[in-house]
């Protein structure tokens, strides 16, 4: 959210004749004021929330044998494709080469049985030999091409076997503790995996919102302006900024609230799965007139603020405010650009008090809040304010 203020600390030059009236009248009530500016206030939803992988898979051996090989170390950061395990594979390369020969010996005599069924149909239109011999020359010449095509199959199926001897990585993410050693024999029927590769770029946050303001956050996703901050369980450090991704299909019933998902880039590893997280989920940006909240006092007939006018006395005026975040407010109605604000000493001033604007350090930051940091890294405010 950006937005803008300026202190006021000049004194407003009094005429002759005001002059002689002050000496005679009341003394002038002295105060700090701010300059309304424009600006934009970001609509914020903040929240808390788990960071969560977006993958995360248990590695599992697809045949039975002994490991021969494990070429990571436990923590390391995978690829997919990389190897990860190499099982014994000598049953397997010989079942392979058995179903190899006997699909090589059926496609030889496949084509012995070709031949003679074309010797014998050439034959038989000469009727040479007779109808059913034919057939039976025929028939042959099928099962044999079906015994080829069972040979295909076991000969594929024992190459994939053989290939269930070299377990790659399925994602690209960091290993965690591995369950067997080098020696060990795997078994299809363990319940336990081999390792767990658990993908952190990109990685999610999965956190609530109040479920009544689903259609807020749905028009904020189609619109592509759905952002998300991921901070520090105190809020004073940006861990990472991303995007949200994904909305629950249903608002919880017992809560009243809506589970979402936001992806973020995490190459620096700032964010690890399990870690608590607080979230700001911006759902729009909004232009107008900006003034700090703190110069908006609550009254019977709702928000108000004092205005210093050209004569140096203050107005009360009401205010209506469209959005607050990070201690600044956007105001929709009862204050214009360049207007100053009462902000110190607005509890001593009413409606045509005469006041002197005098200088004070504390206003520094508009507001008198401590904002939460934007940049990664920290020490960057979420919300900055400059001098117009």
């Amino acid at each position: 959210m950006h937005g803008s203020t300026a202190q006021d600390i000049v004194q407003p030059r009094a005429s002759s004749t005001t002059a002689g009236q002050a000496s005679s009248g009341p003394t002038a009530i002295h105060v700090s004021v701010v300059s309304a500016t424009v600006g934009t206030v970001e609509k914020v939803i903040a929240g808390i929330g788990t960071v969560a992988p977006l993958q995360t898979v248990t590695v599992r051996t697809q045949i039975d044998g002994e490991i021969l090989s494990m070429p990571f170390t436990e923590g390391d950061v995978v690829h997919q494709g990389d190897m990860l395990v190499q099982i014994d594979p000598r049953q397997l390369q010989v079942a392979l080469a058995v179903a190899e020969a006997k699909e090589t010996q059926d496609m030889s005599q496949l084509d012995n049985a070709r031949n003679d069924l074309a010797r014998y149909s050439a034959l038989a239109k000469k009727d040479i030999v007779a109808a059913e011999t034919l057939d039976q020359k025929a028939a042959a010449v099928e099962q044999l091409n079906a015994a080829v095509k069972s040979d295909e199959a076991a000969a594929s199926s024992a190459l994939t076997q053989l290939g269930y001897a070299t377990i790659r990585a399925p994602i690209t993410g960091r290993t965690g503790f591995r369950s067997v050693d080098i020696g060990s024999i795997v078994s299809t029927a363990s319940s336990t995996g081999i390792v767990t590769i658990t993908q952190f770029d990109p990685i999610g946050v999965v956190f609530v919102a109040p479920g009544d303001r689903f259609g807020e956050i749905r028009q904020a996703m189609k619109d592509n302006v759905a952002t998300v901050e991921a901070l520090s369980t105190d809020t004073r450090t940006v861990l990472a900024r991303g995007k949200l991704t994904l909305m629950d299909n249903n608002v919880d019933s017992a809560n009243g609230s809506i589970k979402l998902r936001a992806t973020f880039d995490n190459q620096d590893g700032k964010l690890w799965p399990g870690l608590p997280v607080a979230t700001r989920l911006t759902t729009a940006e909004l232009h107008g007139v900006v003034v700090p909240d703190e110069v908006l006092s609550r009254g019977v007939g709702g928000l108000y603020a004092y205005v210093v006018g050209a004569d140096g006395k203050t107005s009360r005026r009401l205010v209506e405010s469209g959005v607050e975040t990070d201690g600044m407010a956007l105001v929709t109605r009862g204050i214009a650009a360049g207007d100053k604000i009462v902000s110190d000493g607005r509890d001593q001033v009413g409606d045509g008090t005469a006041v002197a604007v005098s200088a004070n350090p504390d206003l520094a930051n508009p507001g008198g809040v401590q904002q939460p940091a934007n940049a990664i890294g920290g020490g960057t405010p979420v919300a900055t304010t400059a001098a117009p």
